[in-house]
Order: structure tokens, then C-alpha cells, then sequence
């Protein structure tokens, strides 16, 4: 029977893994050894299905933590309005790293008002918005990049 500390071993990798799938763009893996069966899909970039089997007793409990511990991740399946990338670059949610950021999850801002910059080429090109909204979750971390039409933020259209 698998012990606690293997679990909780086999739920960093798996969420390592995870990580890295998120960073490089990998929408499906699997691995497959004599103990250890894995298998991870990510729908989309913010929905996740996974299948964890692990050899032995206790493979059960090992899945369902494991599954657990992804479904504790920051990535919100995506309902309701939505603000996209309109080209791909490097997102930053302030105009320099010294300077206040643009938006805040929850402020309301009006039509015209920079959301965020998307950096491509050296050009800082200024996301704005586009009507009143609430923005409800900021979905990219500062300095990372971005593909376009990939999700910026979850919008409340006002």
C-alpha cells in the first residue's frame, strides 16, 4: 500500500508536470511504466481532465488526491465574457515594473481604458477596453507570454 508521503510525492510531480505542460503549450501526455500509468489533458488552457492509476493497493486514493490537488489549481474554467490577446507577445500589467498596475481583479473601468500591454517586437502595444466592464479575473501572470486570441481576462460586461 502506497504511504502518505508518496502520495503527496506522486501529487508535486504530477503537478510539476502539469506546469510545464501549461509553460510549453502541451495539450495531452502520457506516461506508462510497470507501476505507473499517467495521463494528463488539458482542454483549452483553463479546463483539465486527468487519470492517475498507480500500481498496487491504494491507487484509488492516490488518483483521487492527485485529482484533488489539480482541481485546487488557479485554473478557472472560463464562463461568461471574456477580453483576448489580439496578437501574441509578452503580457505586463503595468507600464513599467516600478509604475502602479493598469487594473486590479474587480476594479470597473470605462471604454478606452488600458487593461494591459502586449510586447511584440519591442512595440508596447496597449490592450484597452473596448466598453464599461468589471474585471472579474486576471487569467495571465505579469511578464509571461501570450498567444493570440488567447484569454487576457474575465470580463462583466456593464
Amino acid at each position: 500500500m502506497p504511504s502518505p508521503e508518496k502520495d503527496i510525492k506522486l501529487q508535486e510531480q504530477v503537478k510539476s508536470l502539469y506546469e510545464i505542460m501549461q509553460e510549453e503549450k502541451v495539450e495531452e501526455l502520457e506516461i506508462k511504466s510497470p507501476d505507473l500509468k499517467l495521463h494528463i489533458r488539458r482542454k483549452g488552457h483553463n479546463a483539465v481532465r486527468h487519470v492517475i492509476q498507480a500500481a498496487g493497493a491504494g491507487s484509488n486514493d492516490s488518483a483521487f488526491q492527485a485529482e484533488q490537488a489539480f482541481s485546487e489549481q488557479k485554473n478557472p474554467v472560463i464562463t461568461g465574457f471574456t477580453k483576448k490577446s489580439p496578437i501574441t507577445g509578452m503580457f505586463y500589467r503595468a507600464p513599467s515594473p516600478a509604475s502602479p498596475m493598469f487594473v486590479k481583479e474587480g476594479d470597473v473601468v470605462d471604454a478606452g481604458k488600458t487593461l494591459c500591454i502586449v510586447e511584440a517586437m519591442k512595440v508596447m502595444n496597449e490592450i484597452k477596453a473596448t466598453e464599461k466592464m468589471k474585471i472579474v479575473n486576471i487569467l495571465v501572470e505579469n511578464g509571461k507570454p501570450v498567444e493570440r486570441d488567447q484569454d487576457l481576462f474575465i470580463i462583466e460586461k456593464l
